[in-house]
């Protein structure tokens, strides 16, 4: 893995900086944490940091209320803020041309935020739908957060609800507003921290430019979070309608990260272990290192344990085996064994989340306000390899006498709650002075950096608007060194060098062929069957090995470490080796097909018609031979490795696959045995709660180019000023219908798929079909094209974000024969498209009276699509 090129100062105003240069990162994440979370609340003032958190996407000096997401939503890039115990943050990911704009952004409303009455109470209403949805509808509403600190804790800070009562907020005023933007928005008492493809010293330069003015200001300091530990175990109950089973959540203190991280770590490899292994007599269960993640919070905080009890049992029964439990966890006799695993999982775990600069951003920003230690994010790896059993032992042991919070929520015939926590503890009211630099701070790799030194603006220049600054130039984007080979079985392989992460993303696809896709069903008792003969003896805790089909395609999906690639690829082999056993296959296992999985399996049938020889039922010895004997396929590695010696690996460990001519029934259908056309299919479905939709044909083999079907598909689905309606009548104010292309019956399709309320499927459908109509009487225009054209362009870098999400684009680009490079070339493609082009490609794309129509859902609401739609076809 490339070396750690963190970088962190201190600007004069005593803002602290963060930066880690990314390589070949083609967007940057920018995020800002300032040391205020819903522990800093006074009681009167219960939920505030949450609100303030919407208020502050609320307008600024310079920016309109709707100004913030002006250069976001038309690149592609996305923003959003988290309140938690103690600090709010605000995250941007842009291209990197348009690091400026997320820098003026943040300093901005550092600077001088907007606070109305209109807004406030617009963010009011905004927050009662945020709660409705995450505690008030939800089953178990509130277990375990935020319901279990308040049963842990006595202090108001520790123990209140994040969220508050709406009906108190609503007496919030925008004088309070201010009150607490001055208390807690100081730059002295907030994190910038910047990820991305940017020189250390060109973003300086930046960061001083945009925020070196901002006037240093007093800040409250951190609350008062000190309190006794319980001296015995401590119970709230409540109910909850609607629910079978009874379930609990435990809250045991967790030691300060501060003084000894090796006993917290060892309280997180714990609860791998306890969500990996489960606890005996307790059902569904999940455990967790903090109420948000580890390392999230000061202290205290609190390791989780959740569960639903089983029929037979009681509450106090299934907490009871818990603790005797934990009596015998030290001296389990493969403690040895398990732990390694764990300490794998969390390593691995950490390496795939933090590979990607958005979510290293905040990880970054986190630790440096919280431990002033944002280096933490290299070294966890090794910080929990050093966790050893005797340190686990510790842990268990503590847990097994330490009092803990008991959280009970059981059935019942109305919900209720515990009572609101209303001791307030000793609340701060002196402000503290702004940090300052004094000397220059040490930087993560271990150079001194330079403190900014910018005189501070008056506050009339402070709050007076500014321009907001160009967008830069982007650098192309890239997949980086690669080595292509085909094997003998006619497996195209391709291997690119990521660094990003000390891994191997690793994916494989094979296209079912005719009698896979006749056969869904026992295509899926095919992947249990394949999935469950896998040895134990060949996984190891640094793989992911994971088989699944969608009806078109057998998808291999996993990682591996750098050294474990081999044992990779030797599963990935061994899935060719005869299938023996019952003609009959197995039944699969239950489970909730995917609507759209259901629609396409309704066309493919469709499509293909009698052409093709049908299948012998029940046969998996056959089925198996027709997917996977035959050899052929896609591989696709990306991560830590050397491109040309694992091109070679897997040319070795696939040298037994066929290279065989297809039987009958296994090629891929020609494209005339395949009969797409005109054809409403109706699917009933009689517990749908909407009506789902699928619009399908192919493209033609010739005619207009990639890039100009890549536009055409954009402008025409529901993206960045697109064609289609981006609501239909009734559905309310998401988007609920958009356009794609893929690969159907081994041809390219182009598709609509709409999700509509049963009132207004019929009507939905129709404005879908005459605002395709209309487009076509509308030639597409430069003007109209130029911001969909940019979008396309900024939205493709986040497939080069993270080693997983190249190896995916690389997957699905050679599932439609794109060539290797066809990602890195497109952007250019794109600006050269004309109009003209784009006009076309939407004709050959969505020819709307020509489409296959497939609608599931209900019988009633289903024929009234279906009629209306052939109606409107005839009319």
């Amino acid at each position: 893995m490339t070396a750690s090129q963190v970088h962190k100062t201190t600007l004069r105003n005593g803002l602290r900086v963060v930066f880690e240069r990314r390589p070949d990162s083609p967007r940057t994440a920018v995020c800002v944490h300032y040391g205020v979370g819903y522990r800093s609340e006074r009681p009167e003032r219960e939920g505030f940091a949450h609100l303030f958190e919407h208020l502050m996407f609320r307008g600024s000096a310079s920016l309109p209320p709707d100004g913030f997401f002006a250069h976001i939503h038309p690149l592609g890039g996305r923003a959003n803020g988290t309140t938690h115990q103690d600090y709010t943050d605000y995250h941007q990911l842009v291209p990197s041309a348009a690091l400026e704009r997320a820098l003026f952004s943040e300093a901005d409303r550092m600077r001088a935020p907007v606070f109305t009455e209109e807004t406030l109470a617009e963010q009011l209403d905004g927050i009662e739908e945020e709660i409705r949805q995450a505690v008030t509808d939800r089953p178990y509403g509130g277990l375990p957060w935020p319901l279990l600190p308040g049963v842990v804790f006595d202090r108001f800070a520790n123990a209140h609800d994040g969220y508050g009562r709406v009906a108190q907020l609503r007496d919030a005023t925008v004088a309070a507003c201010e009150e607490f933007f001055d208390a807690h928005y100081a730059p002295g008492n907030a994190v910038l921290t910047v990820v991305g493809d940017h020189a250390p010293e060109e973003l300086l330069t930046l960061v001083e430019r945009y925020f070196g003015d901002i006037p240093p200001r007093p800040f409250a300091p951190a609350p008062e979070l000190r309190e006794p530990g319980l001296v015995a175990d401590r119970w709230q109950t409540c109910t909850e309608p609607g629910v079978s089973a009874a379930a609990v959540a435990l809250g045991y203190r967790l030691p300060d990260p501060r003084q000894d991280l090796t006993g917290y770590l060892a309280h997180a490899v714990l609860a791998d272990m306890i969500s990996q292994d489960g606890l005996a007599g307790l059902q569904a269960v999940s455990a967790g290192c903090g109420v948000f993640g580890p390392l999230d919070a000061a202290d205290p905080d609190l390791l989780v344990i959740t569960a639903l009890v089983p029929p037979a049992g009681t509450p106090r029964h299934a907490v009871a085996a818990l603790t005797e439990r934990w009596a015998h966890w030290p001296d389990a006799a493969d403690l040895g064994r398990t732990l390694p695993q764990a300490v794998r999982r969390l390593v691995t775990r950490h390496h795939r989340e933090h590979a990607e600069a958005y979510p290293r951003s905040r990880a970054l920003g986190r630790l440096e306000l919280l431990f002033g230690r944002a280096e933490l994010l290299t070294e966890y790896p090794a910080l929990l390899a050093g966790v050893g059993p005797e340190q686990v032992a510790a842990a268990a042991r503590r847990l097994g006498t330490a009092p803990k919070g008991i959280l009970v929520m059981t059935p019942g015939p109305t919900r209720t709650r515990p009572a609101p926590v209303h001791e307030p503890g000793p609340v701060p009211t002196t402000t503290a002075t702004p940090r300052a630099a004094t000397a220059p701070a040490a930087s993560a790799t271990g150079t001194a950096t330079t403190t900014a030194a910018t005189a501070a603006t008056t506050p009339a220049t402070a709050t007076a608007a500014r321009p907001i600054p160009p967008l830069g130039v982007q650098p192309p984007p890239s997949h980086g060194p690669r080595h292509t080979a085909t094997t003998a079985g006619g497996t195209g392989i391709v291997a690119v060098r990521d660094d990003r992460a000390p891994l191997v993303e690793l994916r494989f696809r094979l296209p079912l062929g005719a009698w896979g896709w006749q056969r869904p069903d026992e295509v899926e008792a095919l992947v249990q069957l394949l999935a469950g003969r896998d040895p134990a003896a060949a996984r190891t805790e640094a793989e992911s090995f994971q088989l699944a089909t969608d009806g078109q395609w057998l998808d291999v999906t996993g990682y591996a470490t750098p050294d474990t690639t081999g044992a990779w690829l030797a599963r990935l082999a061994g899935l060719a080796a005869p299938v023996h056993g019952p003609a009959a296959p197995p039944t699969p296992l239950p489970r909730r097909r995917d609507p759209e999985q259901v629609m396409d399996t309704a066309l493919r049938r469709h499509w293909l018609g009698r052409a093709l020889p049908a299948a012998v039922p029940g046969d998996l010895g056959a089925l198996h031979a027709s997917v996977l004997r035959r050899g052929g396929g896609r591989l696709t590695a990306v991560g830590a490795l050397d491109p040309e010696r694992f091109t070679a690996d897997a040319e070795r460990a696939l040298s037994a696959w066929s290279a065989a001519s297809h039987g009958a029934g296994t090629a891929p259908p020609e494209s005339g045995t395949v009969r797409p056309g005109r054809a409403v299919l109706a699917l009933h479905h009689a517990a749908a709660h909407d009506v789902q939709v699928t619009l399908s044909a192919p493209e033609p083999a010739d005619g207009i180019g990639a890039a100009a079907r890549y536009l055409a598909t954009a402008m025409t689905g529901t993206r960045y000023r697109s064609h289609l309606p981006t609501r239909t009548p009734g559905t309310g104010p998401e988007p609920t219908l958009y356009a794609a292309r893929d690969v159907c019956l081994g041809l390219s399709r182009a598709y609509l798929r709409a999700t509509l309320p049963e009132a207004d499927a019929a009507p939905g459908i129709a404005a879908v079909r005459e605002a395709l109509r209309a487009s076509r009487a509308a030639p597409v225009t430069e003007s109209e094209l130029e911001p969909v054209r940019t979008f396309c362009a900024a939205q493709l870098l986040g497939a080069f974000d993270s080693p997983a999400a190249k190896a995916d684009l690389l997957r699905d680009g050679a599932s439609a024969g794109r060539p290797v490079d066809w990602a890195e070339r497109l952007p250019d493609l794109l600006r050269r498209t004309t109009a003209a082009e784009v006009d076309a490609a939407c004709a050959e794309l969505f020819p709307v009276d020509a489409m296959t129509l497939v609608v599931l859902g209900r019988p009633g609401p289903v024929s009234e699509v279906a009629s209306g739609w052939a109606a409107g076809l005839d009319g």
